[in-house]
C-alpha cells in the first residue's frame, strides 16, 4: 500500500512539473485552490500559516501571475524571447509543485526532489522553446496564437486532470511538443520547396 502512495504521489509529482514547463503558474495556482478546499495537501512548510484565506490569497497572486505569463506568450514581439527568460521560472515553478505532491518540506533534505522538479520542468520548457515555431516565421498555416492556446489547454487541462489521474498531463505535454515537431517539419518541407522552385 505504501509503494502504491509512494509511485501515485510520483506520478502526482511529474505529471504537474511536466505541465510548469508549459505554464509555470497554471500548477501553482491550482495547487492553491485544491489546499484551500481540501482536496490536496501539501506539506508541513506549505501548510496554511495566515488564517482560513491564505491559500485564496496565494491563489490569487498566482492566478495574476499566470493571466499574465498567458497574455505575454501571445505578444509576437517577445516570442522566444520571453519564452527563453520564463525557462528558469518555469524550472522553479516544477521544483516547487514536485516536492510539495511527493510530500517533503522545503529544506535540505528536498534538494534532490527539487532538482528532480525543476529538470522535468526545465527540459519541457527547453522543448517547447526549440520545437515551437517563431511567430514571425509562416508555421505551415497554423496561426502562432493558436499555438500558444494550445499551450494554455495543454497547462490549464492537464494542471486539473493531474490532481486526480497522476501522468496523464505527462501525455498531454508529450503530444504538444509532438504537434509543435510536426508543424515546424511541415513549414520547414514547404519552405525547402519554395527555395528549390526559386533556384
Amino acid at each position: 500500500m505504501l509503494t502504491m502512495e509512494i509511485l501515485l504521489a510520483l506520478g502526482l509529482g511529474i505529471g504537474l512539473s511536466s505541465v510548469a514547463g508549459v505554464r509555470a503558474f497554471v500548477p501553482l495556482a491550482l495547487g492553491a485552490v485544491f489546499a484551500a478546499v481540501g482536496l490536496f495537501a501539501p506539506p508541513s512548510h506549505y501548510v496554511d500559516v495566515g488564517g482560513d484565506g491564505w491559500w485564496w490569497s496565494a491563489f490569487g497572486v498566482l492566478a495574476g501571475l499566470a493571466v499574465v505569463e498567458i497574455v505575454l506568450d501571445k505578444l509576437p514581439a517577445l516570442d522566444r524571447a520571453f519564452n527563453y527568460a520564463m525557462v528558469p521560472v518555469r524550472a522553479f515553478a516544477g521544483a516547487m509543485i514536485f516536492t510539495a505532491a511527493l510530500g517533503f518540506d522545503l529544506d535540505t533534505g528536498s534538494l534532490p526532489w527539487l532538482a528532480i522538479g525543476a529538470l522535468i520542468a526545465g527540459a519541457v520548457a527547453v522543448a517547447k522553446v526549440l520545437l515551437r515555431p517563431p511567430a514571425k516565421a509562416a508555421s505551415a498555416g497554423v496561426s502562432p496564437i493558436f499555438l500558444s492556446f494550445s499551450e494554455d489547454v495543454v497547462g490549464l487541462v492537464g494542471s486539473v486532470v493531474g490532481f486526480f489521474v497522476p501522468l496523464v498531463p505527462l501525455l498531454l505535454v508529450a503530444f504538444l511538443l509532438f504537434f509543435f515537431y510536426r508543424v515546424s517539419r511541415r513549414r520547414g518541407r514547404k519552405f525547402g520547396g519554395l527555395r528549390i522552385l526559386g533556384d
